[in-house]
């Protein structure tokens, strides 16, 4: 073989190489850029359905006590606390996720099922019903109960528009956790739901962690700058989605949203490999095509040049 087409063969290979590489690399960079939007969308969408199924549980238990206030002698003042909590405690069997509802005087006194009177005036959702505010509270581990509940408080009117009681909804703190169970996503990414003010866990896949893990003060301790970032944008309400690189070189993907009326953010977290195997799939395909058209390139012009000795 001469040494001209030597050259040539040698050209015709790296130039090859070249446009392979080019091309691999610009197909990787765009696969990346596509699947990181695909991550982004898939993780935010997961935060606004638990943002939405919470904020419509919410709305179903205050729509629960605006029915309750239309019963007239739940309206009548001049029906005693005791009557009217008795008119109220078959509500809870209606809705397995309710504890109860309840009614106080303007003291904040309440009787409980063939129970002595009780009084919650010192109660956040007590003093706010009294200003004329509908509150969402907890969820707390219940006195009565001893378990995890939320509070739900909303002021009485009478027909006449004065204030005349105030109402409390008791419901199921762990139903909050059914609903991050049921909104999952990769091997073990999931929503957790906080209280936005100090970073309290209330709600959890794993039970272990609701009212005792302080996400927080996690990102704290953790020394990552990307996650105490992120804490401090729940913290301040703020809805988004980011990227987090740790120490070890794992990379997590997050998304967080407030949940409206309360003071409770929705965080999803998952691991951007449990994503990424398709893309891996795709450049492994690439990089073996480029090396059969760098091979081509060798052997096509070696081929044609036997035949012509022929």
């Amino acid at each position: 073989m001469s040494k001209n087409k030597k050259i040539s063969i040698m050209l015709s290979v790296l130039f090859t190489g070249i446009t392979c590489a080019f091309f691999f690399i610009m197909a990787s960079r765009a696969a990346k850029e596509v699947l990181n939007s695909m991550i982004e969308s898939q993780i935010e969408n997961l935060a606004t359905n638990v943002q939405n199924f919470v904020e419509a549980y919410n709305y179903s238990n205050f729509a629960t006590i605006h029915i309750a206030a239309t019963i007239p002698i739940i309206k009548d003042p001049a029906v005693s606390i005791k009557e009217k909590a008795e008119q109220l405690f078959g509500v809870k069997d209606a809705d397995s996720n309710l504890v109860g509802l309840n009614i106080t005087d303007l003291k904040g006194n309440s009787y409980l099922v063939e129970g002595p009177m009780y009084n919650f005036s010192e109660r956040a959702y007590f003093k706010n019903a009294l200003q004329g505010k509908e509150t969402v509270f907890g969820p707390i581990n219940n006195k009565v109960t001893n378990i995890p509940t939320i509070f739900y408080g909303a002021p009485l009117y009478d027909i006449e528009g004065n204030l005349i009681n105030t109402f409390f909804l008791a419901a199921h703190g762990e139903t909050l956790s059914k609903i991050c169970e049921q909104n999952k996503i990769g091997a073990d990414g999931h929503a957790v739901i906080i209280r936005r003010s100090t970073g309290l866990v209330i709600a959890d896949i794993d039970s272990q962690t609701v009212l005792k893990k302080n996400i927080y003060d996690d990102a704290a301790d953790s020394g990552v700058k990307a996650l105490q970032e992120i804490s401090a944008k729940v913290a301040s309400g703020e809805k988004g989605f980011d990227f987090v690189e740790l120490p070890d070189g794992e990379i997590l993907v997050s998304a967080y949203a407030p949940i409206k009326g309360t003071d409770w953010s929705v965080i999803v977290k998952a691991n951007y490999a449990d994503f990424t195997s398709s893309l891996n799939n795709q450049r492994v395909s690439m990089l073996l095509f480029s090396l059969l058209m760098i091979a081509l390139s060798a052997v096509v012009p070696l081929l044609l040049i036997r035949e012509k000795k022929d």
